[in-house]
């Protein structure tokens, strides 16, 4: 074999090799951004099963917080009760902050457009005294942990006749 057929032979393996690198590379970049992408919605993920894990034990603490609020309204008809009401009304007080400091958030209603997202429609009223789907009374709070609706508010909304 003469020197310029092996000269060819060389180059054509050196090209072969050359496609083969870029290849490799192209595939490891691949990799590379898809195991970043894999890292990123692992985090993502945790974060969000972090931020909610306690969803469910809220929920159930919520209708301790309700229980709280119903004792205090009831011994305002008891007399010399002042020292008991006020007792329990520190320790709902408490309670709530212990609940937002955990990302907790009571729900706005009364006065509010009707959001059923937010809100739970329990009775419609005719009116023209209010504008229309205005929210007018509140018969349960609703809660949030964070962005997500733990407990949408039991409401009363108002309807234009």
């Amino acid at each position: 074999m003469d020197e310029g057929a092996e000269l060819t032979i060389i180059r054509e393996e050196l090209e072969e090799a050359k496609s083969q690198i870029e290849d490799y590379y192209s595939r490891l970049q691949r990799l590379q951004a898809d195991f970043e992408n894999y890292k990123r919605r692992t985090r993502v993920g945790n974060e969000e099963l972090l931020k909610y894990a306690s969803f469910d034990l809220i929920r159930e603490l919520l209708e301790v917080s309700d229980n709280l609020e119903r004792a205090i309204e009831s011994m305002k008809t008891i007399e010399g009760a002042e020292y008991f009401i006020e007792g329990i009304a520190m320790i709902h007080k408490q309670f709530c902050e212990i609940l937002s400091k955990n990302g907790v958030i009571v729900i706005k209603s009364v006065g509010e457009q009707f959001d059923p997202y937010i809100h739970e429609a329990i009775m419609n009223v005719t009116s023209d005294e209010y504008p229309d789907n205005e929210v007018i009374e509140e018969f349960k709070k609703g809660y949030k942990l964070y962005d997500k609706v733990i407990r949408p508010s039991a409401v009363k909304v108002s309807k234009r006749s």
